[in-house]
């Protein structure tokens, strides 16, 4: 009777898979959590230090807050790039169930790690430029203020820019994998969000030039609920 265990390398290459979803659904849960705890470090921590969402549209308010404040404001987008870090292994761990073989799903795993480097990029562009723009705005001349509330208009343009094309890749790697989702039992519950959330991603990216309904605050949060959502399914799995 021949040996029906597998080979070394086939199980090599079960064992490496095997890794890759214990690993991808520990950095999507730990991703979720970290991005709930960014939203109560800025509502709770933040808030109650006077910052206010008025403020963040306004820079003669919010740099003056800043330069009183910045450990605490860098260390909001240093929580807000650890959440993109632990996002990391994600792609490739729920890659193994989708099919990762296929090329659409590398090309999709390829743009969610992409997001997520994007994301933390977006995410140091404000860390980096907020001190120095806040230190300015309360020593400089009161004539030369409007360059420093421009330069920081900029750089948070470019950030959120940055952010919003983070996100457009996260909803490639979600739509790409949520297509075959909806077709795997257990998991069409995941894939039929996954593409719902795809599309809040293309309204927000298409709507915020234009101020049409500006839900770009929110969109985190429910990505945040997709990671989690991800994760406990990819360590269900793993089980």
């Amino acid at each position: 009777m021949a040996d029906a265990s597998p080979s070394p390398r086939t199980a090599a290459a079960l064992d490496r898979a095997a890794d890759a979803v214990r690993v991808g659904g520990i950095g999507a849960l730990l991703s979720g959590i970290v991005f709930l705890g960014t939203i109560a470090y800025t509502f709770g921590f933040l808030f109650a230090r006077g910052l206010s969402t008025d403020m963040l549209n306004v820079p003669a308010q919010l740099l003056p807050w800043v330069h009183a404040n910045t450990v605490a404001f860098v260390g909001l987008w240093w929580i807000y790039t650890l959440h993109f870090l632990c996002l990391l292994p994600a792609p490739r761990g729920l890659a193994v169930i989708v099919g990762e073989e296929r090329a659409s799903i590398r090309m999709a795993t390829v743009a969610g790690i992409s997001g997520a480097v994007v994301g933390m990029i977006a995410a140091q562009v404000n860390a980096a430029t907020a001190p120095p723009l806040a230190a300015a705005s309360v020593t400089l001349a009161p004539n030369i203020l409007p360059s420093v509330w421009l330069q920081s208009e900029l750089a948070g343009g470019l950030g959120l820019q940055l952010r919003l094309i983070s996100d457009v890749l996260v909803a490639l790697w979600l739509t790409t994998t949520g297509l075959t989702l909806v077709r795997t039992p257990g998991w069409r519950a995941l894939g039929a969000v996954q593409l719902a959330v795809s599309l809040l991603v293309l309204i927000v990216y298409i709507g915020k030039p234009f101020d049409w309904v500006d839900l770009e605050p929110t969109l985190g949060f429910v990505l945040a609920l997709v990671y989690l959502w991800i994760g406990i399914q990819l360590l269900r799995r793993r089980a």
